[in-house]
């Protein structure tokens, strides 16, 4: 059976507004304090503008990734539902929506829950996923709502584990494997640290 939108006005959906003052703390509280001890230290040894080089570097990729934060969205058109993702894009024809999944789960440790979407074709797989971490409620709602078909709703909350254990398929691999994007995250902190060392040592001056 074809599907036709209730809406038929395209709509661009962003994520929170909050999300990019958050990525600037965040991104201040872990740079600032770094490069200010690695600065203190290089300064005496004269390695101070290989820290700066690499400062300059830190500042430029942070600037193409809030620039691509800037540009994620998912827009709903009369006859698909586009997302454009950090890194990727993704269109999906409203004819194979078969159905919506929303489900609730807690955020880490706390008792805050965040909505998560998906949109599933005929098979259960998911075309489309939106986290309540990044999107607001009413942002869910308007994806939820602007096809004709079955909302299935799971009321009760959900633990990661949980959520991990009856839709892991529906998932990303950080959420599948936590402990793989714990590893993932812990080893660009050690490559950074190491990199800092090595930018401090004056042993790694050229000797003309």
């Amino acid at each position: 059976m074809l599907k036709t939108p209730v809406s038929r006005a395209d709509r661009l959906l962003r994520p929170i507004a909050q999300l990019h003052g958050q990525t600037r703390l965040v991104t201040a509280a872990l740079l600032i304090p770094v490069f200010t001890a690695v600065f203190w230290f290089a300064i005496p040894r004269g390695t101070w503008p290989r820290v700066f080089v690499a400062l300059l570097v830190v500042s430029a990729v942070y600037a193409v990734a809030s620039y691509l934060l800037s540009r994620v969205s998912i827009r709903i058109a009369h006859d698909c539902v586009s997302e454009r993702g950090f890194f990727t894009s993704n269109r999906v024809a409203s004819k194979r929506i078969e159905s919506v999944l929303i489900v609730r789960a807690y955020r880490g440790h706390s008792l805050d829950l965040a909505a998560h979407l998906f949109l599933l074709d005929a098979s259960g797989d998911a075309l489309l996923r939106m986290r309540g971490q990044f999107y607001s409620i009413d942002s869910i709602e308007a994806v939820a709502a602007a096809f004709d078909v079955p909302i299935r709703r799971i009321l009760e909350p959900m633990t990661r584990a949980e959520l991990r254990r009856d839709h892991a398929p529906l998932l990303h691999w950080f959420e599948r494997w936590p402990w793989l994007g714990v590893a993932v995250a812990a080893g660009t902190i050690a490559a950074l640290s190491l990199t800092l060392i090595l930018l401090m040592s004056p042993e790694n001056l050229v000797v003309g």
